[in-house]
């Protein structure tokens, strides 16, 4: 048995190599209010990607909505310049979140009290959780190493061709 808990970890591990905390607290959400929680997915994050956690509502149970939208979709549906596009709903009363996330870039998580009766306290621990390692290679450092090597040897390399011109010149 306790072969099998220590496989089972190792393969969730490896399914999900990289997280992040997105959210560890508590809201409070009048009847009919929302709050909104922004992220932002790096290409490197974008295998596999799930909003992932635990949450509950307090006093009673509370079927709580969780819509996932772009950052540009939230802010078009503010201004009431254009349509709103949805990456994901999920709808529940207490339990575990589990919300794909679709592609890389900013977005913003809207936790809903809309059409319950009561206001209630969200108590959460979320993150997103993703495969791979979600670190992002950055060949700038590589580039000016570079840029570098070759300004220092044009250098020396005009330095050794003045002074064979000087000393041929001397000599002549």
């Amino acid at each position: 048995m306790k072969k099998v808990v220590i496989l089972l970890v190792l393969i969730a591990t490896s399914l999900m190599a990289g997280s992040f905390t997105l959210f560890s607290d508590s809201l409070d959400l009048d009847v009919g209010s929302y709050r909104t929680i922004k992220f932002r997915v790096t290409p490197d994050m974008a295998d596999s990607t799930f909003i992932i956690g635990e949450y509950s509502t307090e006093p009673i149970p509370t079927k709580l909505e969780f819509i996932l939208l772009t950052e540009l979709n939230y802010q078009r549906g503010w201004e009431g310049r254009g349509e709103i596009d949805t990456l994901g709903v999920f709808y529940g009363k207490n339990g575990t979140l589990n919300l794909e996330v679709p592609d890389f870039g900013d977005f913003i998580l809207v936790v809903s009290n809309r059409g319950n009766k009561d206001s209630v306290n969200f108590i959460a621990d979320l993150s997103v959780a993703f495969r791979g390692s979600g670190i992002t290679y950055d060949s700038l450092p590589f580039g000016l190493t570079l840029l570098m090597s070759i300004l220092a040897i044009g250098i020396v390399l005009a330095a050794v061709l003045l002074t064979v011109k000087r000393t041929s010149s001397r000599r002549g």
